[in-house]
């Protein structure tokens, strides 16, 4: 049976229109009768019907305004609109709501007949369609929500092929895994939203009959990641590098001359519980687009990489010197210390070496800073970040990017504290006069404040009290006068505002980690 729902504010016209003819003869079943729109909206979205009777004059909402709600939430349904007259405004935006029938009353009972029995046959003739964009529908949620769970930070508990299968409705079989990932940079506004949905109907169509699976997950407008399920002793291994030419093929015929891509495909795994680094194996080869060169795919296996270590670069003296431009939000300074962290990276560079170069400097913001929402940065938030920095087309966009991400965290930081500007005047003042002999008397006296009131607003404000920030300014200053000057370690010492070189000899290696030669001779 077909359900029904009569919307019309006469009760007499609802009356006759239940009553005019025999609905379950004709295949229909009226499950409710409403006299308002609001209510009739209310029935539409826990029903679901399959037809609606109503007209434009309901309280409430206008039968124009329910075709519009319900069409906005999904509902497949068909609508009748049933008017006193034949007024060609409502019969106009009926028509372009896809409205196909217009009554005017009286409405006969052969009319409403015809009407119906219409009615049933484009439901028959569309109901197995229907069930499959259903079951597709479905297929392709279940997918996305394996594969948004995959990629985050939690990984689904049981990795076997029995458990996905039974709950992600996948065909996985036992064989090989191997996941890739395509990132298209540089495509036009009009093709971000479909470039990526057509290269997966061709993937499909070229590796569905030779896969055991293949799930897609598109990311974002130019992100795309995908699973491969194949038999290891097949010819899919191979046929997988056809995916360049599938891309290269849709960025011709769809004329996106300006774009670049770069896809990475992980190893091949035999053990699905290894899926993780499958996939992190093909965000590290993809990102070799940004070293080595675009519109060219990776295969991890095949890679080598020079010798250059995360370690290598991420030096104690560098991570205290991203936390320090960080903590002092200074932009300028962040920049310069990124800037010389990618210094040493080459094309033959492991491109995780470049993540773990961009995780220190989101963690050091992390640190100090909070969100738009005055919350610590979450470590999904963080590592949302990291993603979109492995994007980018080139080592150089991976550089902006941070430094760009960093500034607007800072601007934010310096907009939200200018209720403190007292503070902000004492920082400015400290970091200018730092060389020389400052009390914290001193320095309240140039805000305005008294001193022990400025005590404790500036360490609620910054997290260090006066002394530890002052300290913070000197060994800045030291550092710099190490790396950039000629001056001896006594002179560097008076220069900055200490007197007693071992006491200044103690203090910078404790912050610093190293002491001020050997600072020099790794920064000289």
């Amino acid at each position: 049976m077909l359900t029904v729902i009569i919307a019309e504010k006469s009760d007499a016209h609802r009356k006759y229109i239940q009553e005019l003819v025999n609905w379950g003869r004709l295949g229909f079943e009226v499950i409710g009768q409403y006299e308002d729109g609001a209510a009739a909206m209310e029935a539409i979205f826990r029903h679901w019907p399959d037809l609606v009777l109503t007209n434009a004059d309901l309280p409430g909402l206008s039968g124009i305004e329910l075709i519009e709600h319900a069409q906005e939430h999904g509902l497949s349904g068909d609508f009748i609109i049933v008017e006193d007259t034949g007024d060609f405004e409502i019969a106009r935006r009926a028509m372009r709501l896809g409205v196909q029938e217009y009554l005017i009353k009286p409405v006969e009972a052969d009319e409403l007949t015809q009407v119906l029995h219409k009615h049933a046959e484009r439901r028959r003739a569309l109901n197995g369609q229907d069930i499959n964009e259903r079951f597709l529908q479905t297929r392709r949620l279940l997918r996305n929500s394996f594969m948004e769970s995959f990629a985050s930070l939690s990984v689904p508990e049981e990795l076997s092929v029995e458990a996905l299968n039974q709950r992600y409705c996948f065909k996985l079989r036992e064989g090989v895994f191997q996941c890739a990932v395509v990132v298209v940079n540089g495509l036009p506004s009009e093709e971000e939203a479909v470039f990526l949905p057509a290269v997966v109907e061709s993937a499909r169509a070229r590796f569905d009959p030779i896969c055991y699976e293949m799930i897609p997950h598109i990311q974002g407008p130019g992100r795309l990641a995908l699973i491969f399920n194949y038999d290891g002793d097949g010819p899919t291994g191979e046929r997988l590098a056809e995916l360049q030419d599938i891309v290269r093929a849709h960025l011709r015929i769809r004329g996106c001359d300006g774009a670049a891509f770069s896809i990475g495909f992980g190893l091949p795994e035999r053990d699905l519980r290894h899926l993780k680094r499958a996939q992190e194996t093909a965000e590290r080869a993809m990102r070799c687009g940004m070293l080595r060169e675009q519109n060219k795919q990776y295969f991890y296996g095949s890679l080598k990489f020079d010798k250059l270590t995360s370690v290598d670069i991420l030096t104690p003296t560098l991570v205290s010197e991203l936390k320090s431009s960080a903590e002092m939000l200074s932009a300028e300074g962040f920049e310069k210390v990124v800037r010389n962290a990618f210094s040493p990276v080459s094309q033959r560079t492991d491109p995780a070496v470049i993540m773990d170069i961009c995780w220190a400097a989101v963690e050091a913001v992390a640190q100090v800073c909070k969100d738009s929402d005055g919350n610590d940065i979450s470590v999904r938030t963080r590592k949302e970040i990291l993603d979109s920095m492995g994007s980018f087309a080139s080592m150089q966009g991976v550089i902006s990017g941070v430094v760009d991400w960093a500034r607007r965290i800072f601007e934010r930081c310096l907009k939200e504290r200018e209720y403190t500007r007292p503070v902000r005047d004492a920082q400015n003042y400290i970091q200018k006069h730092c060389t020389q002999p400052l009390t914290l008397e001193r320095v309240a006296e140039y805000v305005h404040l008294n001193a022990s009131y400025f005590s404790t607003v500036f360490k609620k404000e910054t997290g260090k009290n006066f002394s530890e920030y002052l300290m913070s300014c000197r060994i800045a200053e030291a550092k710099r006068l190490l790396r950039e000057s000629g001056l001896s370690i006594a002179q560097i010492c008076s220069a900055v505002g200490y007197t007693d070189n071992k006491h200044f000899s103690r203090i910078f290696t404790k912050v610093v980690g190293i002491k001020p030669s050997i600072y020099r001779s790794l920064h000289g």
